[in-house]
């Protein structure tokens, strides 16, 4: 009896330390989805003896998300350098001297000042015990005499703890907002209010792709927060009022401007002591638990700037006429809702369940509104927040919205008498995938600043176009990925689209250029032609009807090329080659029907030899067009 109890609490931690070790070490992928399992089986067996599974529910999410966060490369950028220097300085050399972290970390000379920083503290304090983690990993992986990482607090497992402690924070977040909700909304509602903030928000590129910045912690205390602000007023005690006080200071000490949630808390203390349900002694308890909490960044800031309470950027820093309020909520410039559209749903519940939860949705607005107030008071070179995915200076805000999107969903369910879930639901998940797509675009750096929308709706419609060609032609092969093109563009190559079959390369589509080619086009008093770089340049030809196709090529080799060579692949397939010269020449080629596919095809020209004006890339050759039968 007492060996079967044991298994499941075995099982389970066998499969967080499998998908934890994952998430420190990439070389060793196996615990990414062998560690979920086995939480996963524990789980199950939980469920099968009818006995409580609630931990297990929780950490089933935790290998889950860790073992996502495993086959995710994480990325120090942004303030992340800043946020682990404490860190590591901390652990190691135990200072927050910074100027060997920032000549590792950065490659350059260290800051001007080697004692301060404009950062928080709280973050490092979160991460400690998976820095230390990584550090007995790191060791143990030297005895055991794999010795791939050095142990000095920079190598990948010690940057890759930050990831693992900040999936932790917000899954242990999402699941007390979850609780929170659910007491008030029910499961269904919580669930789906809950994640999709979280898929719908800029805490998703927070907590996955670059956990090393506050953002993400920030998310899942401020969801914590949430979760103990509900059981100090449900179950008023000192015990819960300190937790109440412990997490707030914890909050700030991560994001200061989080300090706004004292709002929230005032007005509970308010409420409780008029109605003599609190004592004066557990609010003595709970702020003395926020000072603690938060004495972390008092000290950083008293070793710093020799003063205990301070604004490190300098007392210009901030404006209070704030400016930019409202550029950070609607801009496409990094806007709140113009980034992630689903937080105005989450604004719009607040407002419209106000009479239904004064306390939590009158002061939740209220915090809102202030942070608002103060994202927009940073000055005009910074109010979007820089190098951001979104309104990253919103993150702490998300579980709110989260609170007034559940009273939506709720309000919805009593409309929508059969499948009262099922169009949120959709409408949820269609902008949770429009939030990975912005991700996956602004990590390839299509969009570092505005994001307007009519090129964010034809970028991300491109890569969901993309995504159907590569699921059906894993398929189907060919013939799934011509069905895409159908389905998506049905543009082809004597049709409307070019009914002559010339394509102009300086008037070509940019949609139709895949790869090799010099941005913009050129013209002179004969021809216009666009730079082919070395080794190919590929345009794409999308067909109908396929057929044997006499292809010409109309192209010349740049000035300092005597010897060049093109050639033409389709689809991969050569279709012969020539030699090409300095002087304009068509150049004929016969593909044939076999190298050929209905919908998109790829016709790469190849070189052998290429020329580079003053350092700039590769040039093979100048193309004017390539005629079609």
């Amino acid at each position: 009896m007492r060996i079967r109890d044991a298994f499941s609490p075995l099982l389970a931690s066998v499969g967080l330390l499998f998908a934890a070790v994952s998430a420190l070490d990439p070389l060793r992928p196996l615990g990414s989805f062998l560690g979920p399992l086995l939480v996963l089986a524990a789980l199950g067996l939980q469920l099968l003896q009818r006995q409580s599974a609630r931990f297990y529910s929780f950490a089933a999410a935790l290998a889950i998300a860790w073992g996502i966060a495993a086959g995710i490369l994480i990325e120090f950028r942004g303030d992340s350098f800043s946020y682990f220097a404490y860190l590591r300085s901390a652990s190691f050399d135990f200072d927050i001297d910074f100027r060997n972290e920032f000549q590792e970390l950065r490659g350059g000379d260290p800051p001007r000042d080697r004692r301060r920083s404009v950062f928080s503290a709280g973050p490092a304090v979160l991460w400690s015990p998976f820095y230390l983690a990584a550090h007995i990993y790191v060791s143990l992986d030297r005895v055991l005499g794999r010795g791939l990482y050095e142990s000095d607090g920079f190598s990948l497992p010690y940057r890759r703890a930050t990831a693992l402690g900040t999936v932790a924070v917000v899954v242990l977040g999402c699941s007390l907002l979850f609780s929170t909700i659910a007491r008030r909304r029910g499961r269904a509602v919580a669930a789906l209010a809950v994640s999709g903030c979280f898929l719908a928000s800029p805490v998703l590129y927070y907590t996955f792709y670059v956990p090393a910045m506050s953002h993400g912690v920030a998310f899942g205390l401020a969801a914590a927060l949430l979760w103990a602000w509900d059981e100090a007023r449900r179950d008023p005690s000192l015990r819960s009022w300190t937790i109440l006080g412990g997490t707030f200071g914890l909050l700030a000490a991560c994001r200061w401007q989080a300090a706004l949630y004292g709002v929230l808390l005032a007005f509970l203390a308010v409420d409780e002591l008029t109605r003599r349900k609190v004592e004066v002694r557990w609010l003595l308890a709970s702020a003395a638990a926020a000072a603690l909490a938060f004495s972390p960044q008092l000290i950083a800031w008293k070793v710093g700037f020799d003063r205990w309470l301070v604004l490190p950027q300098g007392r210009g820093f901030l404006d209070f006429s704030s400016r930019h309020w409202l550029d950070t909520l609607i801009s496409a410039d990094h806007g709140f809702f113009n980034w992630t559209p689903l937080m105005l749903f989450g604004l719009l519940g607040l407002i419209a369940g106000i009479r239904d939860s004064p306390l939590l949705h009158g002061g939740g607005l209220l915090v809102f509104g202030l942070m608002a107030w103060v994202n927009g008071s940073v000055p005009s070179f910074d109010w979007a927040a820089g190098d951001a995915f979104g309104a990253r200076r919103y993150s702490e805000v998300v579980p709110i919205m989260a609170v007034g999107l559940a009273f939506l969903l709720e309000l919805s369910s009593r409309v929508l008498r059969r499948w009262p879930l099922l169009a949120p639901a959709s409408a949820i998940a269609v902008l949770a995938f429009w939030n990975f797509g912005l991700v996956s675009l602004f990590r390839a750096r299509e969009y570092r600043d505005a994001a307007p929308l009519e090129k964010l709706a034809s970028d991300q419609a491109l890569r969901l176009h993309h995504t159907f060609r590569d699921a059906l032609g894993a398929v189907a092969g060919a013939e799934g990925r011509a069905l895409a093109y159908k389905i998506f563009s049905a543009e082809y190559i004597y049709s409307g689209l070019n009914p002559s079959g010339t394509i102009l390369l300086r008037r070509i589509d940019e949609r139709f250029l895949l790869r090799g080619w010099h941005t913009g086009s050129r013209r002179t008093a004969r021809r216009s032609y666009r730079r082919a770089l070395y080794p190919e340049a590929c345009v794409a030809v999308p067909l109908d009807a396929l057929f044997p196709l006499r292809v010409s090529v109309t192209a010349r080799a740049p000035d300092g090329i005597a010897n060049q060579t093109l050639a033409l692949a389709v689809n991969g397939r050569p279709a012969g080659s020539s030699s090409l010269g300095m002087e304009w020449q068509d150049i004929p080629f016969l593909v044939l029907e076999e190298s050929l596919v209905q919908g998109e095809n790829a016709f790469c020209l190849r070189f052998t030899a290429a020329v580079s004006e003053d350092g700039g890339p590769a040039v093979a050759a100048l193309v004017e067009r390539i005629q079609l039968p």
